[in-house]
């Protein structure tokens, strides 16, 4: 899957009551705030990850409080500004979901102005110079839009700046926890010969005892 369908299928199995069109539709400050929440309430609030020092290639180690993030960075609701005396929408991961066809970034963030300007309106005149005060407008209305962190390497010293992928935190986080929980399954199954449901039913704390069981 597509980082983006990722993001909304995880949205969306967390807030059933809510269809996943319409998470497609929300800001994408928005949608990376329900990102965060949902890490800290199933994996907790820290974000451990590592980077690549673009001058030396040391690799650098980071540990972010999502909490930190989200009282940092609040992200608005409205999920529209004004600008040249025009209303624009604040971009979606629907938005950027229909710019995945798009080979020249140039070509693309024009098709995004124009996805978001309001209807019956167009950009034809406009140049991708006028695209970037438009995107720094866009970024001061939704911060959480792009969460982005500061590096200084220990080796040399360069400073550098990268944007963190929540959906890929989130995933990973899902991806370890869903084969660990297979593991679980088939060891406790060889061991005692349950169903799947049947160890699936257990509570988390009641699998791990069974675990240092089998292992025992």
């Amino acid at each position: 899957m597509h980082p983006l369908d990722r993001g909304v299928m995880t949205l969306a199995a967390v807030a059933p009551e809510v269809a996943s069109a319409d998470i497609a539709d929300w800001p994408l400050g928005r949608r990376n705030q329900a990102l965060l929440e949902t890490h800290i309430v199933t994996f907790g609030p820290q974000l451990q990850g590592w980077s690549v020092c673009s001058e030396c290639d040391e690799k650098m180690e980071f540990e972010i409080d999502a909490r930190v993030l989200l009282s940092e960075q609040q992200s608005v609701r409205t999920g529209r500004i004004s600008f040249r005396d025009r209303v624009f929408r604040l971009p979606t991961s629907r938005d950027l979901a229909a710019l995945q066809t798009e080979d020249d970034p140039n070509d693309a963030a024009l098709a995004l102005v124009q996805r978001c300007l309001s209807e019956g309106e167009s950009v034809e005149q406009w140049r991708v110079e006028d695209t970037e005060p438009l995107g720094e407008a866009m970024a001061q209305a939704d911060p959480m839009a792009e969460v982005r962190i500061s590096f200084v390497c220990p080796k040399c010293e360069n400073h550098s700046e990268e944007t963190i992928d929540l959906v890929n935190f989130l995933w990973s986080e899902i991806e370890a926890r869903a084969k660990r929980a297979l593991w679980e399954v088939h060891a406790i199954a060889s061991a005692y010969g349950w169903s799947e449901g049947e160890i699936l039913s257990l509570s988390a704390t009641r699998r791990a005892n069974y675990m240092e069981m089998v292992h025992a």
